[in-house]
């Protein structure tokens, strides 16, 4: 279980500084609820689930080239199932973005033959608030 662990915390230090872990109802509150002036990208996933493993690195390529906007990583885990399900995410993986005026502005599946139009409308969003 220790092995586990310290796996985690060495993939999570390789991550984009932008990309943010969150595991808890509130923290999504506090990261993803609060946020005012940027853009924010979300990734459902399962530590079990090969769609969602074989995304990542997809998903924090997009951290890479989008680096105003913060990305989000929620984890599902037996403490934290009640938050995805009040979200309505319907499967995984799963994306949300959220603007700063508009709250949540799209949401889709986020598999790898997904992934290229989530990325696409980030950006349009992204253009779009960086315009106003």
């Amino acid at each position: 279980d220790t092995d586990k662990v310290n796996a985690e915390r060495r993939a999570r230090a390789s991550l984009p500084r932008n990309v943010i872990h969150v595991s808890t109802l509130e923290d999504y509150r506090n990261v993803v609820g609060n946020e005012k002036e940027k853009i924010v990208a979300v990734r459902f996933y399962a530590t079990y689930c090969k769609a969602c493993q074989a995304v990542a690195p997809l998903f924090y390529k997009l951290a890479n080239e989008n680096p105003n906007v913060i990305f989000v990583d929620v984890p599902v885990t037996a403490k934290n199932a009640a938050l995805h399900q009040g979200l309505g995410v319907p499967s995984l993986p799963f994306g949300h973005i959220y603007d700063p005026e508009g709250g949540l502005v799209e949401e889709m599946k986020l598999t790898r033959q997904q992934i290229s139009d989530f990325g696409k409308k980030l950006g349009d969003f992204t253009k779009r608030s960086c315009d106003i």
